[in-house]
């Protein structure tokens, strides 16, 4: 079934390319059938089946097809599908061949979350970078040559250094293959694994992202397609946490160790300086784009804390906000839909002529700040919970990015839904319906119950955590 789950939207994919005026019917059958594998796959996975299968691809060189299911891959994995579905259902006026590319890059996301070989991983890593780059060079805005080169030079740059750092681990270290076992079994240490642990980490710092690797972030959202779509898949390809989580910090834990205090402190600093900066954005993309990226910076500072409460709030919080982000994203397009423009504050008193759209706004907002009882707030309380553990200080400013997150989301949200009435809007239509209620039933269902996921992230935190040294 983890090879029906992976490779699934890769020939809904093609089929959507190959036949572009089926693409809406096609797409949306092949995210519907993934979402369903995949909460199949979930459900066994509950029932003690990691699907884990491996067989050699170069087996004289050590790389071998190696995928398996653990806690963190399984929750990504499921919100992978999930936000991808959502995304597509909401879709309905893109050009065809953005169904077909987003379709190819779950495929290359599903399988970098299973991948067990350092070698596979990078492919799907690499891969999934290629229908990114198509989407916003194709169907970007005036500014996408210059939002695409710059997308492409950090992510190649920090590519090319993460490949050197493979290499560097697995030979440097006496590893006899690069399946992940192997190379957690053979730990480059030394100056040598200081080096490699950079590379890894900034490219995964690009990919978080985190200041000062974050530069690409504002322009490859504001400059991407109206529509929401091509965000909700960016949102979905930062992995940089989870790549922290499974790959660097297992592989270089001495180098980690040294690393540690400036990481917390920097992770600190990218949550409250985004915040600040989210506070003067005049449009609703660039808008999302800082408060995306504070919100990583608190889940860095949970993966950095080396806690168990801090790596699970960090996989929850990356899972939550593939649903809430991306959503507001679409959000958003239907915002451009309406006025032509993504200013965050094209009228006042929406409210009052779109009641279901300021409905639909206030709960994703909600979510983004991390109301109680919605998905946003199990892992931030998690992530800073883990983060006091490690640095008091460095968590009391990660609190106050998260304050800071309501007064920029609700000082939005008040402009354009409240006070005095101007122009008035049609409310949401039948689609905008259905995307959104399933969005809102996943946040509702994260913040309530979020025990599902998380029991199923403390084994993976726990021994990453013993990886690390430590027993918190």
């Amino acid at each position: 079934m983890i090879h029906v789950l992976i490779f699934l939207p890769l020939l809904f994919g093609v089929w959507a390319l190959i036949a572009p005026q089926q693409a809406r019917p096609v797409g949306l059958l092949g995210s519907l059938l993934t979402l369903i594998v995949g909460l199949l796959t979930f459900g066994a996975f509950l029932g003690g089946n990691d699907f884990a299968y491996q067989v050699p691809l170069l087996g004289e060189a050590g790389i071998y097809y190696a995928v398996a299911w653990d806690g963190v891959g399984a929750v990504l994995m499921l919100a992978v599908v999930t936000a991808t579905f959502i995304a597509l259902l909401a879709a309905h006026d893109v050009p065809p061949a953005m169904v077909g590319l987003a379709l190819l890059m779950e495929t290359g996301l599903l399988g970098l979350l299973a991948a067990q070989d350092l070698i596979l991983f990078y492919v799907f890593f690499e891969a999934t970078l290629i229908p990114s780059l198509l989407m916003l060079g194709l169907y970007g805005g005036a500014g996408r040559v210059r939002a695409l080169v710059k997308f492409a030079i950090f992510t190649l740059v920090g590519s090319l250094l993460m490949l050197a750092g493979i290499l560097a681990a697995r030979y440097l270290g006496g590893a006899p293959s690069f399946l992940l076992s192997d190379l957690t079994a053979h730990k480059l240490g030394g100056t040598a694994g200081v080096w490699a642990f950079s590379a890894f980490l900034i490219a995964f710092m690009v990919k978080t992202p985190l200041f000062p690797l974050h530069v690409w972030l504002p322009d490859f959202h504001a400059e991407n397609h109206p529509s929401g779509l091509a965000d909700v898949m960016g949102t979905l390809y930062k992995v940089g946490l989870f790549g922290l989580f499974r790959w660097a910090l297992p592989l270089f834990p001495s180098a980690f160790a040294i690393f540690q205090p400036w990481l917390l402190a920097l992770a600190a600093f990218t949550a409250i300086w985004a915040a600040w900066i989210a506070y003067a954005q005049t449009d609703w993309k660039r808008l999302l784009a800082y408060g995306a990226l504070s919100h990583m910076g608190i889940g860095a500072l949970g993966i950095f804390s080396g806690t168990v409460a801090g790596g699970v709030g960090a996989i929850f919080l990356l899972a939550a906000s593939a649903v809430y982000t991306g959503s507001l994203f679409l959000f958003a397009g239907g915002l451009q839909r309406r006025f032509g423009t993504l200013e965050l504050r094209p009228t006042s008193g929406l409210a009052k002529s779109a009641p279901g759209l300021a409905a639909l706004g206030l709960i994703l907002v909600l979510a983004m700040v991390g109301l109680p009882g919605l998905s946003g707030f199990p892992g931030e309380f998690m992530n800073l919970l883990g983060a006091w553990q490690a640095s008091p200080i460095w968590t009391f400013v990660g609190f106050l990015a998260v304050i800071a997150a309501a007064a920029y989301a609700l000082t939005a949200y008040q402009n354009l839904f409240h006070n005095a009435p101007d122009k008035p809007a049609p409310d949401m239509d039948s689609i905008e319906w259905w995307w959104g209620s399933l969005a809102v039933l996943v946040i509702l269902f994260m913040g309530v119950y979020p025990k599902l996921f998380t029991e199923v992230l403390v084994p993976s935190a726990q021994a990453l955590v013993g990886l690390l040294g430590g027993g918190k």
